[in-house]
């Protein structure tokens, strides 16, 4: 138990303040398996009891939600990153769509990337706005307290995602992104 304080205060000390913290593995909850891979989803708490929550209404409403990706740590986000790079050819043209390790809203396990249970073909990709898992969240998301981090223009310069949908229903997750959302262009730097 002492490791596992000492670890957290040593990751908290290492996040600059216009970077997001881990939370501690304690606080996280699985929220579901990505498809067929088994891989957990995971977040904090507060948000995985909102998204289990959300995914009930949509299920019942005859909309199937999965959770795709959630909680990430740095180390796996430097791995996705260093992936973009090579992919798109610089560390400039990789930020616009993956979140440098350190700045992506997945560290702070209040972030998750949703797909439609029926469309894997549209996972972390924009044709997911044309899928009705994806008009079901724009009616119904934020009364689970959920909002898109990432709409089309937004001020971060992050591409347009239509997955990515970041926790916001409680005082604490709304203290954790207003850096981000006083300061937009900090999650590029």
């Amino acid at each position: 138990m002492i490791s596992r304080e000492i670890s957290k205060e040593k990751r908290q000390s290492e996040i600059r303040p216009d970077r997001f913290a881990e939370p501690d593995d304690r606080e996280l909850l699985v929220v579901g398996t990505y498809r067929q891979t088994g891989r957990e989803v995971r977040m904090r708490s507060d948000a995985a009891r909102a998204l289990l929550d959300l995914m009930e209404q949509a299920r019942k409403d005859g909309v199937g939600i999965v959770a795709v990706s959630g909680f990430r740590t740095v180390a796996y986000q430097e791995n996705l990153f260093q992936r973009a790079v090579a992919k798109y050819g610089s560390e400039e043209a990789a930020v616009r769509w993956v979140g440098r390790p350190g700045h992506s809203e997945h560290h702070t396990g209040l972030a998750v990337d949703l797909g439609e249970a029926d469309s894997p073909a549209c996972d972390v990709e924009p044709q997911f706005e044309n899928t009705q898992a994806f008009h079901w969240l724009q009616k119904h998301a934020a009364h689970f307290g959920f909002e898109l981090s990432y709409p089309r223009d937004n001020p971060r310069g992050v591409h347009y995602e239509p997955w990515h949908w970041r926790f916001i229903g409680t005082p604490e997750a709304q203290r954790v992104f207003q850096p981000a959302i006083r300061n937009p262009k900090s999650a590029l730097a």
